[in-house]
């Protein structure tokens, strides 16, 4: 994104957060096609039978910011917060799931994750959202990376920009996290 880009979003965000409605319709405009990749992509390429398609992803994501009283600072934390609230509706759609069907022999959400180049193997998204918790219970950055590059499809310079530390530690951060999840989801 071009730098007056990011500037006209940082105006749209702060117009926005002070009750400006044209503002959040012209923000969610401009973001809405973004948003909807990163959900086609977590739900098409990743996840099994989710229950909902990209544009109701991004439709529980709005509705889940929008009575936030949080102000995002910039296009980065706005990802930040979108990727956060769209692994927590996933999460939430997965218990639900898992609630209805326990007992009916019905799967649960599967996600597939690949490592280092290997094929893709199943794994319940309520398991990786325990590991998660887990990873961020004993080193909250690591978990933070994971969760910026993973949901809210940040770069490595992005998730090191929103972290406020340098490329080559959100790299470490991530390449240490993925096997420490690996292990942990064993």
């Amino acid at each position: 994104m071009r730098r007056e880009d990011n500037t006209e979003f940082t105006i749209l965000l702060r117009r926005s957060a002070s009750g400006d409605l044209a503002a959040r319709d012209a923000l969610w405009g401009q973001i809405h096609g973004q948003l909807r990749a990163m959900a086609r992509q977590r739900l098409a390429r990743e996840f099994g039978n989710a229950g909902c398609d990209a544009t109701e992803l991004v439709h529980e994501v709005f509705f889940k910011l929008e009575p936030l009283k949080v102000e995002p600072q910039d296009r980065l934390h706005f990802l930040a917060l979108a990727g956060r609230a769209m692994r927590q509706v996933l999460v939430d759609q997965a218990r639900a799931r898992s609630a209805e069907k326990r007992g009916s022999g019905q799967a649960a959400l599967i996600l597939l994750t690949q490592y280092g180049g290997q094929a893709a193997e199943p794994l319940d998204l309520l398991d990786l959202e325990a590991a998660l918790a887990e990873l961020e219970r004993l080193d909250p950055r690591k978990a933070r990376a994971v969760e910026l590059s993973y949901f809210s499809g940040l770069t490595d310079d992005e998730v090191a920009e929103a972290l406020e530390v340098s490329s080559a530690t959100v790299k470490r951060d991530l390449r240490s996290a993925r096997a420490w999840l690996a292990s942990a989801l064993k």
